[in-house]
């Protein structure tokens, strides 16, 4: 894994987005220079591309990165937005990687190899990856509800007990998934990011997250860290957020790093009640580091955000050279 950027801040372009096509909707040229636009205002020059971007949007995006001296640090998953997929269905969740039917899985690691391919054009170091969720069980509701009423719910308890049944098929078909994935990423030249999830029955849970990194050990794989989603399944009380952290030790890929409130994540850094010196002293050692901000965020909060982050970050990196040159 490439360690260049391990002191640079990148912003992922959903924050740009859906205020680019307001503000240029005719056209992927008028939408491209729209994003740019936006993206000009944070003064940063390291980015994450995010699925709902089309192929034609990122063709003319691809030209201006590279006068401006900017880079793509890492793609997330499902990128460029699938021909035939609408806007309002882009999703890193649009195919199923965990789907025990053949067909949606096979669906699923095509697009995901052509998310790959785009991020080796790119130079990129991270393909960014949600693995799917167990089938039968997509309720969206019961996951934020316990983190709003501050723990466990009985609810969510008959949720959990019925993903326990349901689950490991699911996390064989996920490793059919990453079999493939695996073998194609080494002569891409890329890294797969498993990014640990929001919803209860999403893939991968903590203890399948380590199974998988185990199984997987010495392929160009590893977790991507969420600190939004670590947080509202800790206020649900399904796992402390640290203790992913804990676990994969430096097996870290990459975060998103957005602040939360509640349930409620994706906010700009500082708009929430993140301990963000505790968890940029945790996250120092990540090699890349990137602001997944809802559209919702103003610039000014972005700013700061970044800002508090950049120096938070200098911060922990002091301290761990004093600690290690002692």
């Amino acid at each position: 894994m490439n360690q260049q950027y391990n002191n640079r801040l990148a912003v992922s372009t959903v924050w740009a987005k859906a205020r680019a096509v307001a503000a240029a909707p005719h056209g992927p040229g008028a939408e491209a220079a729209a994003i740019l636009t936006v993206l000009d205002q944070l003064g940063l020059d390291l980015v994450e591309l995010e699925y709902r971007l089309p192929g034609e949007v990122i063709e003319r995006l691809r030209p201006e990165f590279k006068a401006r001296g900017w880079r793509v640090g890492s793609v997330h998953n499902f990128t460029p937005l699938p021909a035939g997929a609408s806007r309002a269905q882009a999703s890193g969740d649009l195919f199923n990687l965990a789907s025990p039917d053949r067909d949606e899985r096979v669906r699923a690691v095509e697009y995901t190899l052509r998310t790959m391919e785009l991020a080796s054009e790119l130079e990129a170091a991270a393909v960014v990856l949600h693995l799917g969720g167990v089938e039968g069980l997509e309720d969206k509701g019961v996951t934020p509800a316990a983190a709003q009423a501050g723990g466990m719910t009985p609810e969510l308890t008959a949720h959990l007990a019925r993903r326990a049944r349901l689950a490991p098929r699911h996390l064989d078909a996920a490793s059919f998934s990453l079999e493939r994935l695996a073998e194609r990423a080494v002569p891409l030249g890329v890294t797969l990011g498993l990014e640990n999830r929001y919803h209860a029955f999403q893939v991968p849970s903590l203890p399948e997250m380590g199974l998988l990194l185990e199984r997987f050990t010495g392929a160009p794989m590893g977790l991507w860290y969420d600190c939004g989603h670590a947080w509202v399944q800790e206020l649900a009380g399904i796992a402390p957020a640290a203790d992913w952290l804990q676990a994969m030790g430096l097996g870290l890929v990459g975060c998103h790093l957005h602040d939360a409130k509640g349930a409620e994540d994706h906010q700009a850094p500082g708009a929430g009640n993140m301990d963000w010196p505790a968890l940029t002293k945790a996250l120092a050692h990540a090699p890349l580091k990137v602001l997944e901000v809802a559209s919702g965020a103003e610039a000014g909060q972005m700013r700061d955000g970044a800002a508090m982050l950049t120096e938070l970050f200098a911060r922990a990196a002091e301290q761990e050279n004093k600690e290690t040159s002692v």
